[in-house]
């Protein structure tokens, strides 16, 4: 009994010391993402629009917003060009690429998206609880948003 006692103390030990590096190297990877990422939000877009339609993958809350009636500080961005994926704008349609959760999100809501900020916000038109989230690039569902955008570049 004493022995699987102290085999179940080792063990735990290892797991918990092991977590603790995962964790580590979790916050470092992360931070080293951040300061790649950062500089290429620094473009002076910020988009203000009422969302026409949504496109939702099924894949973890991952869509495409669709905007109407939108002003933005940028008449062109391409990113397929660029390969860097929060948004693509071309003349009058633009794309918001989210993991804002349909259910969280519908038509006529309104969305405002500053780049230099990394900041999303979506403001609800029937109730006054808005949902906000940091803008981030999409690496995952780049096929998704190829198959589904309505831009052509």
């Amino acid at each position: 009994m004493k022995r699987q006692l102290i085999k179940i103390a080792v063990i735990f030990v290892i797991f918990l010391t092991g977590s603790m590096f995962y964790f580590q190297w979790s916050v470092r990877e992360a931070e080293k993402q951040d300061q790649y990422e950062e500089p290429l939000f620094q473009n002076n877009i910020v988009i203000k629009g009422i969302i026409d339609d949504i496109s939702d993958s099924g894949n973890h809350c991952f869509n495409i917003i669709y905007l109407k009636s939108f002003k933005s500080t940028a008449h062109y961005f391409n990113p397929f060009r660029k390969n860097t994926y929060p948004y693509a704008i071309n003349g009058r349609n633009c794309e918001i690429y989210s993991w804002a959760c349909v259910h969280d999100v519908e038509r006529g809501d309104s969305i405002i998206i500053d780049s230099n900020k990394r900041s999303f916000l979506i403001i609800k038109k029937d109730t006054v609880n808005n949902l906000r989230s940091d803008l981030s690039f999409v690496d995952r569902e780049l096929n998704y948003i190829k198959e589904h955008s309505k831009l052509k570049f």
